[in-house]
């Protein structure tokens, strides 16, 4: 094929880090006719052992051409044209000649994410200094949140105490991330990262585990970051398609954020009233339901986000409760707030409305990424979207990861941080 712009998905089941890490490099790139120039490498937590993702990279690069542009770090599950998979590794090679790449990262996140972010751009504009093809885009992958470890109370981010509660509100949240750990705050990583790089597509979003948000990992060269965010700016000769659609949608059923702190992160009240109160009340929940957390997150919270009036772009949900307060994934928008629900249904349907209307055709590649919460919806019915999009995308390599918040954006309308979304990338190949 010369100098045409190839892709290629490769993944591994290995239990043995090194030799994971050696297949999927190995199951990827032997599909290229030429060393990649872009490598977006994913797993699953389950070698979190200590050294275990060291000796994963290790085996990567076993495989992999030295000085090969590489970001990635851990998620929940991924979909691509072998299956669903919530055990594994899993990777998405580019090759082409008219493309300039550059790698960027930013430590300590949750403490400094403007400077975290601010780094990261400063590495990326840097690295792409020479040539303008004219369509630049990056991936972005930024540490999620993490449940900290409370004293006498343990890793938890629900607090009966109204005193504990209090405590953990005031002077806790400003603590965690001090040791790496609390909200992710990619919210304002995002933001500034897309101030920096207006003329940028964006796509990407945040690590994590299983879903317990004990712990996650990024992936940077040939280094394994905790608490940071790493980028991968890409500058072609190929128009970007960049689609992102809401996988909700609105009730009839609002309130108010009438007093909150911690820059609008924690909400104290709703309407006037004690924030935890108010919003059970709104969600028709007593306190003994709520006293169940599995019923509370699993059948109830997910399945209602919320969104602020004039900025419904933006959505989030309850990361926690610190005793009457209610902790938010991402800072509220506004004060008048939109409840909205999300269905099974619903996931399939943004998944058909992203490609019902064009052709994949031309598309090398197609990488996408959603909230792993539509995957925990689904349960074994996940399988259902890997239909579609075979469906859809036929016999294009393509990848699907499940984050714990996602962003998406253009030049024209900025990327936001969110959640239950589903986002989707690739170049157009015919240009």
């Amino acid at each position: 094929m010369g100098s045409g712009l190839e892709a290629a998905v490769g993944m591994s089941r290995r239990w043995d880090a090194r030799e994971a890490g050696r297949e999927v490099a190995r199951s990827t790139i032997e599909k290229l006719n030429r060393p990649p120039d872009f490598f977006l490498l994913f797993s699953t937590i389950h070698y979190k052992n200590p050294n275990g993702f060291r000796d994963f990279l290790v085996g990567v690069w076993d495989v992999l051409p030295a000085d090969t542009p590489l970001i990635g770090g851990t998620v929940a599950a991924f979909i691509n044209n072998y299956g669903c998979f919530s055990r594994g590794v899993t990777a998405l090679a580019v090759s082409y000649s008219n493309i300039n790449v550059a790698l960027g990262f930013g430590r300590n996140t949750k403490l400094h994410p403007r400077n975290a972010a601010k780094h990261c751009v400063n590495m990326i504009k840097n690295g792409l200094k020479t040539g303008d093809y004219g369509n630049k885009f990056l991936i972005d992958i930024i540490s999620g949140p993490t449940v900290p470890n409370i004293p006498f109370m343990g890793r938890k981010n629900f607090v009966k105490s109204k005193v504990g509660g209090s405590f953990a509100s005031s002077v806790g949240v400003r603590v965690f991330p001090l040791f790496g750990h609390g909200l992710g705050k990619e919210d304002d990583i995002v933001d500034y990262l897309t101030s920096l790089l207006p003329d940028y597509y964006f796509v990407g979003g945040s690590t994590l585990d299983t879903g317990d948000m004990f712990m996650n990992y990024q992936f940077i060269g040939e280094q394994v970051l905790k608490n940071s965010v790493v980028a991968l700016g890409v500058d072609i000769d190929k128009p970007v398609f960049l689609d992102s659609m809401l996988g909700a949608h609105q009730l009839d059923i609002e309130f108010d954020i009438t007093e909150s702190i911690y820059k609008n992160r924690i909400i104290t009240k709703i309407d006037d009233k004690p924030a935890k109160e108010r919003f059970l009340g709104i969600l028709r929940i007593n306190e003994e339901q709520f006293n169940e957390l599995g019923v509370f997150y699993y059948k109830t919270s997910n399945y209602f986000p919320i969104t602020f009036r004039g900025k419904e772009k933006y959505t989030t949900g309850v990361a926690g409760f610190l005793g009457d307060n209610i902790v938010l994934g991402h800072k509220a928008r506004g004060q008048r707030v939109k409840l909205l629900s999300v269905t099974g249904k619903e996931v399939l349907n943004v998944v058909e409305k992203t490609f019902q209307n064009i052709s994949t055709d031309f598309f090398p590649f197609v990488f996408m990424s959603t909230s792993n919460i539509f995957f925990n919806m689904l349960g074994e019915k996940v399988y259902s979207i890997k239909n579609k999009l075979d469906e859809y995308i036929k016999d294009i390599p393509y990848l699907l990861v499940s984050f714990a918040t996602e962003n998406a954006g253009t030049p024209t309308d900025p990327a936001v941080t969110r959640v239950y979304s589903f986002n989707t990338l690739s170049v157009n190949s015919c240009f």
